[in-house]
């Protein structure tokens, strides 16, 4: 999302430094139930706001909320939106929209740009990569948003909602090795290092392995109601899916770093932009 949406020139500049820019069909996934699908809550939430002030105060109530991702994501698209508008004129205004508010104005731009991304989102991630991989055939019937009136459905948006069966399993039974070594890196950890998704990753990756691979007939997909534990180790799955001779480019480095090592990745993390 940083590379695609955010446009962070650092980043993008250091992607081009590649031969090639792989990514996988689990990212789309994660994208689709996370960043997506505030996105669309966001844009939904402005059509049903009256005043673009009503907009901000929803925001302002999110940053007292748990809802942190859905708070950062309305942030990082206000932010995208409002540098495509702030060197406007009071003349091209007038000229544009004749006699009506600026709430109105911000209304009606803010939803027509979140249009064009909710809509191009997935298109644009397939445009930007040279390589989509899916071994696991992860969420295969992965759709963009639909409109339905003013507003937008993002349904199949969970896992399980997906109409086909993943093979999550078999992927983990074929990686069993370096995802063994993970979760023999992790549990190495000082318990200092061991913040709460580190703590969600070794056990579900505890799970998955001693568990869910333990017999044949042990399901384990989105099909068998236990699919967060696939979300919950999704760093581990991110570094095992990257090809061996690739680097594991992110923006978390305190969590890559050990994952990297465990099976001998390249880790290559980038910043924020700093103002």
């Amino acid at each position: 999302m940083d590379a695609v949406f955010k446009k962070y020139q650092h980043l993008n500049e250091l992607l081009a430094s590649y031969s090639m820019r792989v990514t996988a069909q689990y990212a789309k996934m994660e994208i689709k139930r996370g960043f997506l699908h505030n996105l669309v809550l966001l844009h939904n939430k402005i059509v049903l706001c009256e005043k673009w002030s009503d907009v901000q105060q929803y925001i302002a109530n999110l940053s007292s909320s748990p809802r942190r991702y859905q708070l950062g994501t309305s942030l990082d698209a206000l932010t995208r939106f409002w540098k495509t508008v702030e060197d406007r004129r009071p003349a091209e205004l007038v000229k544009k929209y004749g006699d009506i508010n600026l709430s109105q104005i911000m209304k009606r731009d803010a939803l027509s740009y979140l249009r064009i991304w909710i809509q191009r989102l997935l298109a644009s991630i397939d445009k930007y990569f040279d390589e989509i991989i899916d071994p696991m055939n992860c969420f295969s019937d992965l759709a963009k948003p639909v409109r339905k009136g003013d507003l937008f459905e993002n349904k199949p948006c969970r896992c399980n909602e997906s109409q086909r069966g993943c093979d999550i399993k078999d992927f983990f039974q074929q990686n069993r090795r370096e995802f063994g070594l993970i979760l023999e890196k992790l549990e190495a950890l000082p318990a200092s290092d061991i913040d709460n998704e580190t703590r969600q990753r070794i056990l579900a990756l505890k799970k998955i392995i001693k568990k869910r691979l333990r017999t044949s007939t042990m399901h384990f997909s989105n099909k068998s109601q236990d699919e967060h534990l696939c979300w919950d180790c999704g760093d581990a799955i991110h570094a095992v899916l990257a090809p061996p001779d690739a680097a594991v480019v992110n923006r978390n480095g305190k969590h890559y770093k050990s994952i990297c090592e465990a099976v001998t990745k390249e880790c290559v993390v980038y910043s924020s932009p700093k103002l």
